[in-house]
């Protein structure tokens, strides 16, 4: 795929994304502010035109410098072609994400993604496990979360999933509120009427509503591994509650139990 014509715009983005991330080498962050601060001083002596450029000028520099013998320079030469495969594949403004290969929230529980946030996530995962698919789609392989696809979608399916979701988080505060007050009823809960230091815990995060255990670090409970949320039962009994009550609780990672306030 050929790479984006360096643009004003294009590259400041591409100096903004190739030193967004710690480099391996702790003198490049110096390198490069010395030769940013070159190209600035001569700029100030020059016309309106090459002022107009110093972001392409920099950029030519940093070029020049990746393909010299100075020290650091593989890791400099590294980082820029990371940037600018990023530009040249993610071209769409906003983003769908869907998880590969295992369960994960579906396409319409996850915030669309703006180009420019693919683009910083595509340098940090690295050229060699970003990939541009069919219809302009953008594949990171592998990662914490397993491998990711982005698919490019319009202004109206960006504002249509972005209403969806604040409405399914609305829901969801007002779910995780009604379970709150029933499992404070039978369980030490934390931020309840009576709050504790330590217990149960629900939140709501999306469309879901969490219900895990909490215990602030330094108290003899918080180093007990599982502790009194799984060793101690009051997992097992928070999870009887719910399907009691009518919730439908699923187990999340962590031991957390989750209820989706679109299926109750």
């Amino acid at each position: 795929m050929p790479i984006l014509a360096t643009s004003v715009t294009t590259a400041e983005e591409l100096l903004a994304l190739a030193v967004a991330r710690p480099f391996r080498a702790p003198y490049l962050p110096q390198v490069i502010d010395w030769i940013c601060r070159s190209a600035e001083a001569e700029c100030e002596h020059a016309g309106p035109g090459l002022q107009a450029g110093l972001a392409e000028e920099v950029v030519r520099r940093l070029d020049a410098y990746a393909a010299s013998t100075g020290p650091g320079r593989n890791e400099l030469a590294s980082r820029l072609e990371d940037a600018r495969h990023a530009q040249a594949v993610v071209r769409a403004e906003h983003y769908r994400a869907l998880a590969i290969g295992h369960a994960g929230p579906t396409h319409g529980q996850r915030q669309p993604l703006t180009g420019a946030d693919l683009r910083r996530l595509a340098v940090t995962a690295g050229k060699a496990k970003v990939l541009h698919g069919e219809q302009d789609t953008v594949v990171i392989l592998g990662g914490a979360a397993g491998s990711m696809v982005f698919h490019p979608i319009s202004d109206q399916e960006t504002q249509r999933l972005t209403q969806s979701l604040r409405e399914g988080t609305s829901a969801a505060r007002e779910l995780a509120g009604d379970i709150q007050r029933m499992l404070a009823r039978h369980v030490r809960t934390v931020g309840g009427n009576e709050s504790a230091d330590s217990g149960v815990t629900v939140g709501a995060h999306g469309p879901e509503v969490s219900v895990s255990w909490q215990a602030p670090a330094g108290l003899p409970e918080s180093g007990q591994r599982p502790g009194p949320w799984e060793e101690g039962g009051v997992r097992s009994l928070c999870k009887a509650l719910l399907i009691h009550y009518g919730y439908k609780p699923a187990a999340a990672q962590g031991g957390a139990l989750t209820i989706s306030s679109e299926i109750v």
